[in-house]
């Protein structure tokens, strides 16, 4: 009869039987031996104990993916502390199903049959099932798990409805004729072999064909048949130690960081020829010709006052000095000290304190042209300008500032909120870089709480989005 624990222990067998590893194929006329042992479950109207025994099997490979085989068992069990044998029987027809390279599939039905004997005696038949799984050990021997589940329709008498049996059975089975070939000895099965005259001892890679250099890449199609044992190759069997893209015997420069863009010989992209990589360029398109810093690869300024020499009218500006960054010449029409390129409020009445845009202290003003990166707090390499600006004006004041970080209403509050304070930083330790002392700049994120226009188009979402400089109280 079924009870808990019997169904817990099939249970248990059941699981045993699946858990297994990566199963060459069997072939036509391979002929499977085996053994197993058996936990069956009998159907309550049986009045049987559940019980264990034993049994073998023989099966006939029709095709490697077709079995046709029977088996039958011995189970000791009990009916009402009555001693009765209990052998069944199958004939059944078998999917062999391989997945990976050791294991298989398993699953069939057939035809079904039990006899009783000792304490009582009958028969019956009926038709079963069967799943499971077959673990290939080696050329020859393979372990099998599975479940079996039988309808007997035709059965004892004294049994009124058809009955369902079920069992669990895990054995070991030796395979004889019909297994895999391998006519060069390689170690890889003819079925499977690419090469299958691969000369004696020759090194070979998994579909049997020669790798010298035994690098999983067949010597054929082997760009690079000398890799040293133990590199990882791609598809050409070439290594790339710089994940570059470029095989390290055709890179010239076999240590570019990763990520870094580069060209046909290996070596970081330079578009505009100065001889400065793209990586490192901060002005990717200078005319050719044209004579560049070294580590910035934009043009020479001599002065320093972010005008480029070729274009610079006034080539010897004093440092700190605000220009015209059409032609690198201070303006400031209203006195103030904001040059007017850079001046918001380009009237100014003399004697009026301004802020960095050249408007009254009083009211918040925009830094225009600074611009982040995307969802980061990158600037961007446009920011330089409107920013060195900036730094120009603060220093001719005495004033502390608050810059003032601001976001659209895209997305979460409380990310846009650290996000503007994340900006409004950037720009701060941008100022102190620029020599703008700390003490004299403080932060605030106020991310999408205080628009200037609406945030229904892209144009107002575009105004809201803006880092602000206001004279701190």
């Amino acid at each position: 009869m079924t009870t808990p624990h019997s169904v817990r222990s099939l249970v248990i067998l059941a699981g045993l039987s699946l858990a297994a590893f990566p199963m060459s194929a069997q072939h036509r006329g391979t002929i499977e031996l085996g053994a197993f042992g058996r936990y069956g479950v009998y159907d309550n109207a049986m009045g049987l104990d559940d019980a264990a025994g034993f049994g073998g099997r023989l099966g006939f490979f029709l095709s490697p993916k077709v079995v046709l085989e029977s088996d039958g068992a011995l189970v000791a069990t009990k009916a009402s502390s009555i001693d009765v044998d209990h052998k069944p029987f199958h004939v059944r027809l078998l999917g062999n199903f391989p997945f990976g390279k050791r294991m298989a599939f398993l699953f069939g039905g057939g035809w079904s049959y039990n006899s009783y004997s000792n304490g009582f005696s009958g028969s019956e038949n009926g038709v079963g099932g069967l799943t499971g799984v077959r673990l290939n050990l080696g050329k020859r021997l393979s372990v099998r798990g599975e479940v079996l589940a039988d309808y007997m329709f035709d059965q004892l008498s004294g049994v009124a409805d058809p009955t369902f049996n079920y069992a669990a059975q895990v054995g070991v089975s030796l395979m004889l004729r019909g297994g895999p070939g391998d006519k060069d000895k390689d170690g890889v099965i003819d079925s499977a072999d690419k090469c299958p005259s691969t000369p004696k001892d020759a090194k070979v890679e998994a579909t049997g064909c020669p790798d010298a250099d035994a690098d999983g890449v067949a010597d054929q199609g082997d760009r690079c048949p000398g890799t040293p044992a133990g590199r990882v190759v791609d598809a050409i069997g070439c290594t790339d130690s710089d994940g570059d893209g470029v095989v390290d015997p055709q890179d010239r420069c076999a240590g570019t960081p990763s990520g870094v863009k580069v060209d046909a010989t290996g070596c970081p992209l330079d578009t505009d020829r100065d001889g400065v990589p793209d990586i490192s360029d901060k002005c990717v398109n200078t005319p050719a010709g044209t004579a560049v810093d070294p580590t910035t690869g934009c043009p020479l300024d001599q002065d320093h006052d972010g005008v480029a020499d070729p274009i610079d009218k006034c080539p010897n500006t004093p440092a700190g000095t605000s220009v015209d960054p059409a032609t690198g010449c201070p303006v400031d029409l209203d006195g103030d000290g904001v040059a007017d390129v850079a001046d918001r409020c380009a009237n100014t009445p003399a004697g009026t304190a301004v802020d960095a845009n050249g408007c009254p202290a009083s009211a918040p003003v925009v830094l225009e042209g600074v611009t982040f990166v995307t969802g980061s707090a990158k600037l961007t390499l446009s920011s330089q300008a409107p920013l060195d600006r900036a730094v120009t004006a603060i220093r001719a004041r005495t004033e502390r500032f608050v810059i003032e970080g601001h976001t659209d209403n895209a997305g979460n509050r409380e990310a846009n909120i650290r996000l503007s304070k994340a900006r409004a930083d950037v720009v701060r330790a941008y100022f102190v870089s620029k020599g703008i002392p700390a003490t004299r700049i403080t932060t605030v994120g106020l991310g999408p709480d205080q628009p200037v226009a609406s945030n229904d188009t892209p144009e107002g979402r575009a105004k809201n989005r803006r880092v602000q400089l206001r004279v701190a109280p």
